[in-house]
C-alpha cells in the first residue's frame, strides 16, 4: 500500500517571495504587454490559492 499524506502549506512569506519573483521575471523579460497580463494571471492563481482558513477561526 502506498502512504499518502497531505502536502504541507507553505509560510505566507514564500509565497509573497515567489509571486514577486515571477513579477520580478515578467518586468525583466517581456514587454509591457506580458508584464500587465501576467501580472493578472499571476494575481488570479495566487488568490485563487490561497487558503484564508487559519483567519476564520474565532478569537476570544
Amino acid at each position: 500500500m502506498a502512504n499518502h499524506s497531505n502536502p504541507s502549506r507553505l509560510s505566507d512569506g514564500v509565497m509573497v517571495l515567489m509571486y514577486l519573483l515571477i513579477l520580478t521575471v515578467l518586468w525583466f523579460f517581456g514587454d509591457l504587454f506580458t508584464f500587465i497580463v501576467g501580472l493578472l494571471v499571476i494575481s488570479g492563481v495566487f488568490a485563487s490559492g490561497y487558503n484564508n482558513n487559519p483567519a476564520n477561526h474565532e478569537h476570544h
